[in-house]
């Protein structure tokens, strides 16, 4: 059972094509209730996509329960069939949704501008309340409030484009952290977590390392410090190793070339605690 090459279709963008398809294989019976998807390499291979299009595709039908992912096995068919009314909700999630991928990108490059410029123009006072929307949001994740932690991100990352006193820039990055509380966003950050929970500690000692540096007004730490916050999401949550990748390309590794960087994060916190 293979799946077909993305060819012209009717959908904007590819991950509905894919979405389509593997719809049409568990209607047809290729794939019944129950039963384990091939993996996410050979599907993208076989489909000719990346892994960021098939992980958005196969995340928009966990939402509406065709699809279920099983932590460190594998992604299964959950319903016998898929009715009109879940197939339409699971392609209209994608068609209306904007790429989580394509917004991490953007984010990164207009983060990374912004926490430079903050470090020239900030006031003590916007370094007070970044720090406490720091505050604020670490103690959802502490808490392991993960619905409120993803939701109070938007208002850590609009404290550091407020402290550039520029309004363009604040208004560019409100609304690219709107997108964050679309639901493909939201079910992808929750997977992502889900699978593995030690995720969240590491993110919030990279969120505080990223804090420190803004305060400490170090423009290469924070600069260091923003880049691995987004190329460690994006590499984990799309597990982009793909070389052969079209429509999407992440440089694969990223995990690797901050080994020591995330062993010095671990060790920080274990001295913090003891």
């Amino acid at each position: 059972m293979t799946f077909e090459k993305v060819a012209q279709t009717r959908f904007k963008k590819k991950s509905s094509f894919i979405a389509d398809q593997i719809l049409r294989m568990i209607n047809t019976g290729r794939y019944k209730a129950g039963s384990k998807l091939p993996s996410e390499r050979v599907i993208s291979e076989q489909m000719g996509v990346s892994r960021p299009s098939l992980r958005e595709a196969v995340s928009a039908l966990q939402i509406v329960g065709i699809l279920e992912s099983r932590p460190g096995d594998g992604t299964y068919v959950s319903a016998p069939l898929a009715p009109e009314d879940l197939t339409r909700q699971a392609l209209t999630v994608l068609e209306e949704c904007d790429s989580p991928y394509e917004n991490m990108q953007a984010r990164k490059a207009m983060e990374i501008g912004a926490a430079q410029l903050a470090i020239k123009v900030a006031t003590d006072a916007d370094l007070i309340l970044l720090k406490e929307a720091w505050d604020e949001k670490c103690e959802r994740g502490r808490r392991g409030n993960l619905e409120e932690y993803l939701l109070y991100g938007k208002e850590f990352h609009l404290a550091i484009a407020r402290a550039t006193k520029n309004r363009v820039i604040e208004g560019i990055m409100e609304k690219l952290l709107d997108l964050t509380i679309q639901p493909l966003w939201i079910n992808m950050r929750r997977e992502y977590f889900l699978d593995d929970p030690s995720r969240i500690e590491l993110m919030l000692d990279i969120h505080d390392r990223i804090v420190k540096a803004i305060s400490n007004r170090d423009t290469a730490r924070t600069i260091r410090e923003l880049e691995i916050h987004f190329d460690i999401q994006i590499e984990q949550i799309y597990n982009e190793n793909d070389e052969n990748s079209h429509d999407h390309q992440v440089k694969p590794t990223l995990i690797a070339e901050n080994k020591e960087v995330i062993a010095e994060i671990f060790a920080e916190r274990r001295r913090v605690s003891v």
